[in-house]
């Protein structure tokens, strides 16, 4: 998949979710594979965390893919357009985690490779994203993971604080984007979608990341990652058992500190009321949504959290606060 947008993108100083614009942005960090034949269904079944049964050409899901531990390798969209699944994915980990499900398919009749027609991954929010979809001969999708699709185009909604979408489009659709009236939008970097992904408590695993998370660290079942319903799949006794047994130790929070510099996914996060350098949680994804404000996700010991004492780097490092998330976080008795 290559991308050919020529959309001229700005970050904006402030990061904020009360938009008087839609707002356009390139997923240039994103990628597409697809999944076909005709035991494309049953493969996945048996591979990734949620229930592939309930994907249709009208609605897609959010899941992810373990190792037999328990640990997610990666975290996708998946979708159905033209009678293929369509995993949404991070360019950073799509090749070795496609290869290693190609492992898997053994004398299965299912074919996995890059979505080459695919020219643009775009994501879409603000006031007023069904006009523009209109203009793309497309239907809004109203509620989260419903989706829409022509012949040049899929569009599925994204859960979040703000209404949001995200576009696949083939290069006429990359033409008409590029064609749009540019007095009418916000085009941003894909740094703002991220920081979306961050305001909406939506993990993600990176190179750094891969196998360090079992789902329900990351709030997986919380935003319909996970079916504890459907057959098995590699690590499913793991997860099944966190489930049931209710007593999950760490859970995803949202967090900011504040720092001129970068943060990156699997920095370790320490308590600072206690006299000991134990890492008691990692970051899972960060964006600095200011000049000196950085919006983060991390994965911490629940009791460290509640404590709300934490800093990042060394227990000295910098001072992290923590956050709301749109939705609840149990609180599981410690195992």
């Amino acid at each position: 998949m290559t991308n050919q947008s020529t959309l001229t993108c700005t970050v904006p100083t402030q990061f904020s979710t009360n938009l008087d614009q839609v707002v356009l942005s390139p997923l240039e960090y994103l990628t597409c594979y697809e999944i076909g034949g005709d035991d494309a269904e049953a493969f996945l079944q048996g591979q990734l965390t949620n229930d592939i049964a309930q994907v249709s050409a009208e609605r897609g899901q959010l899941t992810s893919y373990c190792t037999p531990k328990g640990r997610m390798l990666a975290i996708f969209q998946l979708c159905q357009w033209q009678k293929k699944y369509i995993a949404i994915l991070r360019k950073d980990i799509a090749e070795s985690v496609m290869q290693r499900l190609k492992m898997f398919v053994l004398r299965s009749k299912v074919e996995i490779k890059p979505r080459t027609t695919i020219d643009s991954i775009i994501g879409l929010c603000g006031s007023d994203t069904e006009s523009v979809l209109s203009s793309l001969k497309l239907q809004h999708p109203n509620e989260d993971y419903e989706t829409s699709s022509s012949e040049h185009a899929l569009c599925v909604k994204i859960p979040g604080v703000v209404p949001r979408y995200l576009l696949l489009g083939d290069k006429s659709i990359t033409l008409k984007v590029n064609d749009l009236d540019k007095n009418k939008l916000h085009i941003f970097s894909d740094n703002y979608w991220q920081w979306l992904d961050i305001m909406s408590g939506i993990p993600v695993v990176t190179t750094t990341t891969q196998e360090t998370f079992v789902p329900q660290m990351t709030n997986m079942e919380l935003i319909d990652g996970v079916s504890f319903s459907k057959g098995c799949y590699p690590g499913q006794e793991v997860v099944a058992r966190l489930h049931y047994l209710g007593n999950a130790s760490r859970r995803m929070y949202r967090f900011e500190t504040q720092s001129e510099e970068e943060l990156q996914p699997g920095e370790n996060v320490y308590r600072t009321d206690l006299d000991n350098d134990q890492s008691i949680g990692s970051v899972v994804s960060a964006i600095k949504q200011n000049d000196d404000t950085i919006a983060g996700l991390a994965v911490l010991r629940i009791e460290a959290a509640q404590q709300n004492q934490l800093a990042i780097g060394s227990p000295s490092g910098m001072v992290a606060n923590l956050k709301p998330l749109p939705y609840e976080i149990p609180t599981e008795k410690n195992s």
